[in-house]
């Protein structure tokens, strides 16, 4: 029963990072530029409703990925190891948590203040507000080049966790 548990555990650890960082990539990807090049009318119909699922989903999905990494580490049972610091599986370890706490954090503080911001200068950018507008563009760039970034975070988590595999 211990490997089954395990091996769930394994499973839906495995299967949330996926859709946490497959997530990041549609939304970046391929997401973004859509509504970037979409009129802005329909942009600003669709926005409302996209905007809030988007972040339930995601943060849902991370903060599964993390819970089930930790408890993956302890139904493992190397969790001690990490206080030794000792293997090349704990560093990767250690770097995946703090990369991926981390990447969670800073999205929480900045990419969905960003966004809902977004959402309430819509409007008036839609009306014509010239400084709305400019202030809508300047918050896209943000959150693009945030996504970048995430992407690359994302892709060091998965290197992290795949060395820590092969160790």
């Amino acid at each position: 029963m211990d490997a089954v548990f395990r091996i769930g555990v394994q499973w839906l650890h495995v299967l949330s990072g996926i859709l946490w960082i497959g997530g990041g990539f549609y939304t970046i990807i391929v997401q973004l530029p859509a509504l970037v090049a979409t009129p802005a009318p329909a942009r600003g119909a669709v926005m409302p409703a996209l905007v809030p699922r988007q972040f339930r989903y995601i943060f849902r999905v991370a903060e599964l990925t993390i819970a089930t990494g930790l408890l993956n580490l302890f139904a493992s049972g190397r969790g001690q190891e990490l206080t030794r610091l000792d293997t090349r599986w704990s560093w990767a370890i250690l770097a995946g948590i703090v990369l991926a706490v981390g990447i969670y954090a800073a999205t929480r503080a900045t990419v969905a203040r960003w966004a809902f911001q977004l959402l309430a200068v819509g409007p008036r950018a839609a009306g014509g507000d010239a400084s709305a507008a400019a202030e809508m563009a300047a918050l896209g760039q943000r959150i693009r080049r945030f996504g970048y970034f995430q992407l690359l975070v994302g892709a060091a988590i998965v290197l992290a966790m795949v060395t820590a595999r092969f160790s």
